[in-house]
């Protein structure tokens, strides 16, 4: 669902207009954090990145034309901010532990997302689990529409590669 709030670059959030957009981003909780977990955040770290971008969303004064895209992308970025800043701090020893397991046999859809790149897991998720269309997603990561579409296809063609033995 499009919600575009205000109407012109400039506008700012009337009151019914801040509620519209609270509602929504309420809404699309649950989604953004399941969005999260599959690009490969923990529990409470995907509850703390949407907790900040919500923090964001109460602060917004502009007009934003998807919130669901919006609320996830926002998230994304701090989870990004805050997993850089633990690696960053993180003693030495404890590098090679990740969130991804190194099972032999068993075959995980969120072990295979983990091993497409940063951008592949960002377009697949957007796509498939928060249901933006190509356009939306290309607005929101300032990418060409096309580059969505090439990587979409990419992504998904590695995923049945690795998940189906390249059957279709």
């Amino acid at each position: 669902m499009d919600v575009t709030l205000g109407s012109g670059p400039d506008a700012t959030l009337d009151a019914e207009a801040r509620e519209e957009w609270l509602a929504r981003c309420e809404a699309v909780y649950a989604t953004a954090y399941r969005g999260l977990i599959a690009m490969g955040a923990t529990r409470d770290d995907a509850a703390d990145a949407l907790q900040d971008a919500f923090e964001d969303a109460l602060r917004l004064r502009k007009p934003v034309a998807h919130p669901d895209g919006w609320l996830f992308v926002v998230a994304l970025r701090r989870w990004r901010r805050a997993r850089w800043r633990r690696r960053i701090f993180r003693p030495l020893e404890l590098i090679g532990e990740g969130i991804w397991s190194d099972r032999d046999e068993e075959i995980d859809l969120l072990t295979e997302l983990g091993r497409l790149t940063e951008r592949q897991r960002t377009v697949i998720v957007a796509r498939y689990v928060l249901g933006l269309s190509q356009r939306e997603i290309a607005e929101l990561l300032g990418i060409a529409q096309g580059t969505v579409a090439a990587t979409v296809h990419q992504a998904t063609a590695l995923l049945r590669e690795r998940l189906l033995g390249g059957t279709n």
